[in-house]
């Protein structure tokens, strides 16, 4: 079966509509040899330090590809895993009680092969549980565990923030060359008055030279044209490296197609990648074709582009015959001439630069509503994670009052948007800290790139209260790539877990680790639908918790989803109301299942006795004692 898995027909088990892991097989590595089938209820893993617990834990988080809390608890998860596994493989049989399938992971594959539409597990570390308390980013990650379909609009937010960089890429490219081309438009004034002077100079030579009139009229009739094809070659031109440019680029991406390897024999089935290697052929043939007609179209620029400029030259040839008959007749007149012709021409081609300016102006209007567009929607998405968190939040202080309370602050998380600012600013001699500060107080993060692409220092100076220079040098540094990263950039939620502590509320930041603990486990036993698996939860609990609170809690799911724990406290599995119990022992190189079974077995029984309780002449002294202080009243 290979990593998606077949899927095979059986009965649906009464009681459990969910998915659940039926068996964990691993070949190779520290638990080479591990084979068991799980139940869908309560299974809980027991056995002394070094046992192997924790690892089997974590290949599954490794194998499913179950969401860490953080990312410094994902790297630890990891390291964990593959030290576990070394060069073997884990497979994990999921099954909803009707359809099964195989997920299989090996340590060199790049990430899961769980399929998405699979709602991976969720698995809690030792650590991670008591350091959700303590991390806004764990808190929240919590909460949208509780969000429905938010796999699938994180799955958007990728193609719709490509969007909004490609257009914000595009308006940048449109911005340098309307600047580029405004630079040279400001000389258009000067040359208007030059050539005002000149033609005054050649008025007033005419009247001098009554005769030259006729020959005067013929090259004021020639220059007009002169300058048309001047404009018109210029124009051709530009439009002709533009596109011959782009066309190189494109036949360097095509002479790199990408490919598609060969189909390995192992596979043990036929070439399921050959239809797609066939259609990658055809659309490269495509991309052939288009590039031979994109070079078509340059050439016949060109070829306009020459006959505008023989155009060009055969007018300024006349030209020059009518000048030189004018020389003939006054010596001098022929300078003043050229120059108002070449003055002209010069005046012409800034002129439709003027066109060519507009033309982009109204093409940024064009891409910068189609990122709005993409903006709105990122937002919208935004306001619909809060607005489900909101309800999240709600629902289960709802259902853990009065002992714990759980809201959200919307848009109050600004780490990334600071983070962002720091990474821009950092070396820009601006006090980019205090900077940041303030620029996080005044301005949203699309806000204050699109104030810096606009170069609009005196908006930002204004708001920011900074001079108009310091404003100036802001923008600058935050109009290239930090720019558009601060137009993906979101502020997020922040998740407030409180915990009632005698009479008043205390947050997670304010409590011990064991009141973390207390806070975060039954927030995380409330996922009634998705597997959960924990590694010691009773870690920093009292007892009195763990079967007032905790094991409740994991009875009150087990007929909904499944739960896996790894644990040294006895009541887990036997108030809990194991449906399978798991005995691991190691023997210092590999680590082994000793005894498998149900909770009723009597090796399981021994087992739980012999680890959980310190043996059964330990069992029984302590229950003697139990009855002994409750008959006397003590």
């Amino acid at each position: 079966m290979g990593a998606r898995g077949s899927v095979e027909r059986q009965s649906r088990q009464e009681g459990h509509p969910g998915v659940w892991i039926e068996s964990i097989r691993i070949e190779g590595g520290t638990l080479d040899g591990f084979l068991q089938q799980l139940c869908p209820g309560l299974n809980v893993l027991i056995g002394g330090r070094g046992t192997g617990k924790s690892s089997i834990i974590e290949l599954i988080r490794f194998c499913l590809g179950a969401p860490p809390s953080s990312d410094a608890i994902a790297k630890d998860a990891l390291e964990h895993a593959l030290g576990v596994l070394g060069d073997g493989k884990i497979t994990i049989t999921l099954t909803d009680g009707k359809d099964r399938l195989e997920v299989s992971r090996i340590a060199t594959d790049e990430s899961d092969n769980c399929p998405f539409e699979v709602t991976p597990p969720l698995v809690f570390s030792q650590k991670e549980v008591e350091q959700i308390g303590a991390r806004s980013q764990s808190r929240i990650r919590l909460v949208d565990t509780f969000v429905s379909g938010r796999g699938a609009a994180a799955a958007k937010q990728g193609p719709l923030h490509s969007r909004i960089k490609s257009t914000s890429s595009e308006i940048r490219s449109l911005l340098v060359e309307i600047d580029d081309i405004s630079e040279k438009l400001l000389a258009l004034p000067k040359l208007h008055a030059k050539l005002a002077e000149l033609r005054q100079q050649g008025a007033a030579q005419r009247a001098r030279s009554a005769e030259l009139d006729s020959l005067r009229r013929q090259l004021d009739m020639l220059m007009p044209l002169a300058s048309a094809a001047n404009v018109r070659a210029a124009s051709i031109e530009r439009s002709a490296v533009r596109l011959g440019d782009w066309t190189d680029e494109l036949e360097l991406m095509v002479n790199r197609p990408p490919t598609i390897e060969v189909w390995p024999t192992e596979a043990a089935t036929p070439d399921q990648l050959e239809p797609h290697r066939n259609r990658l052929a055809a659309v490269n043939q495509t991309l052939a074709t288009a590039i031979a007609e994109y070079r078509r179209i340059t050439a016949e620029l060109e070829t306009l582009r020459q006959t505008a400029q023989r155009e060009k030259s055969a007018v300024e040839a006349q030209g020059r015959e009518v000048r030189q008959k004018i020389e003939e007749q006054q010596k001098g007149a022929s300078i003043l001439d050229r120059q108002i012709a070449e003055l002209s021409q010069e005046i012409a081609a800034l002129n439709s630069l003027e066109a060519l300016r507009a033309e982009r102006i109204e093409r940024i209007d064009r891409v910068s509503h189609q990122r709005q567009t993409a903006l709105d929607e990122m937002h919208a998405q935004t306001l619909a994670f809060t607005h489900s968190r909101h309800q999240i939040a709600a629902k289960l202080t709802t259902a853990l009052a009065p002992a714990i309370r759980v809201t959200v602050k919307p848009l109050a998380d600004y780490r990334s948007y600071v983070s962002v600012l720091n990474g821009a600013l950092r070396g820009s001699g601006l006090r980019y800290r205090e900077l940041a500060d303030r620029i996080v107080e005044t301005f949203s993060p699309q806000e204050i790139a699109i104030l810096a692409e606009k170069a609009d220092a005196n908006a930002i100076g204004s708001a920011l209260e900074i001079s108009e220079e310091r404003a100036h040098r802001l923008a600058e540094a935050l109009r290239g790539d930090a720019g558009t990263e601060l137009l993906v950039t979101e502020v997020g939620d922040e998740v407030v877990i409180e915990l009632l502590d005698g009479t008043s509320f205390k947050t997670t930041d304010f409590l011990s680790m064991g009141q973390r603990c207390t806070a975060v486990l039954p927030i995380i036993l409330q996922q009634n639908e998705r597997i959960i698996v924990l590694d010691q939860p009773e870690d920093h609990l009292d007892n009195a918790f763990v079967v007032g609170t905790l094991v409740q809690a994991i009875r009150a799911r087990s007929g909904s989803a499944q739960t896996i724990i790894a644990t040294h406290n006895p009541n887990i599995p036997v108030l809990g109301g194991a449906d399978w119990v798991a005995h691991l022992e190691s023997d210092g190189d590999r680590c082994f299942v000793q005894v498998a079974g149900a909770l009723e077995e009597t090796e399981v029984v021994n087992a739980i006795t012999n680890i959980m309780e310190g043996g059964r002449e330990a069992f029984q002294r302590r229950a003697a004692f139990y009855a002994e202080s409750i008959a006397s009243g003590t």
